[in-house]
């Protein structure tokens, strides 16, 4: 089974994502902010500015996702056994290399120290719980012809250019981008790594999402044949399945139908994706929420 993500021509109108669902329940202006800052005229560059702020939590999910898709795609080439020593000083490099460059919201408001060590650290640690779970016996144990289908990234590197995870979910536009997928015996499998905590909930919609979006790889594909998994790699090793059926997946359909309704309703004009002012993005008003927001100082 040949596993292709189709190019989609560039559309102005905005694509459900779980993660940009999420984002517009929990507060209506960081979502304003977030996704139209150019709507906010001279104010656009300190908007994109504080958007672009990170984590430390942040970047550990990062530069994990980072070492997996270089680990994984060496494991396509080649079964020699793993260099535990190289892998991390591959790691030390990274951290080197991008976190000096990096804007922290620790740092911008004084919340917390970043410590390039400790975030290369927990990274290892992610790495360690991987190559000592039952997920990497079960890849190694593949045959090699069956790696040569794996899309790590989901195919970032597609078509010679960089992937987003754009698809089409009942002709509605969304994003889907998925840390891994791959065939075997004619089942796809998705696997999407965690270095936060879990939330059911929220990970259960992220892997319907998912499974809807590789089924439209391939008609006729069964959805009792596809099998997405949340992988939790920080602290106690953890797998977290969805049972897919096609009832299941009809009825993801039409809350991906309502939540794009929901978000598109806060537009003035709808295809060329353009707000409303920013007096109907009300803010959440949740300390809980507000302390951790890149744009707090926007509200205050």
């Amino acid at each position: 089974m040949d596993l292709h993500f189709p190019n989609y021509p560039y559309s102005k109108i905005l694509g459900w994502s779980n993660s940009r669902y999420d984002l517009f329940g929990i507060c209506k202006r960081k979502y304003l902010y977030s996704y139209y800052p150019n709507a906010f005229g001279r104010q656009a560059d300190k908007i994109k500015e504080l958007k672009n702020l990170t984590t430390i939590a942040l970047e550990i999910g990062n530069l994990y996702h980072d070492v997996m898709e270089v680990f994984l795609e060496r494991l396509q080439k080649s079964d020699n056994p793993i260099d535990e020593k190289k892998l991390f000083a591959f790691i030390d490099k990274l951290c080197a290399d991008k976190l000096p460059n990096k804007a922290f919201f620790e740092n911008y408001y004084k919340t917390a120290t970043v410590n390039i060590g400790e975030i290369g650290s927990k990274v290892k640690l992610c790495v360690e719980n991987f190559l000592d779970s039952p997920i990497f016996d079960w890849l190694v144990s593949t045959k090699m012809e069956d790696r040569q289908n794996w899309l790590v990234e989901a195919g970032s590197k597609m078509n010679g250019t960089k992937y987003f995870g754009e698809t089409r979910i009942n002709g509605l536009k969304a994003y889907c981008k998925m840390d891994f997928i791959f065939v075997i015996d004619d089942k796809i499998y998705i696997i999407d790594w965690k270095t936060g905590k879990k939330d059911e909930s929220k990970h259960t919609k992220q892997l319907l999402a998912y499974a809807l979006a590789a089924k439209g790889l391939n008609a006729k594909i069964s959805a009792e044949k596809i099998f997405p998994r949340a992988v939790f790699i920080n602290g106690i090793y953890e797998e977290m399945g969805v049972e897919i059926t096609d009832d299941r997946l009809t009825g993801f359909v039409e809350v991906v139908k309502k939540e794009t309704a929901e978000m598109q309703s806060f537009c003035s004009n709808i295809e060329e994706n353009i707000p409303l002012p920013i007096e109907n993005f009300e803010k959440c008003g949740k300390e809980n929420v507000c302390r951790f927001c890149e744009f707090r100082e926007l509200c205050d």
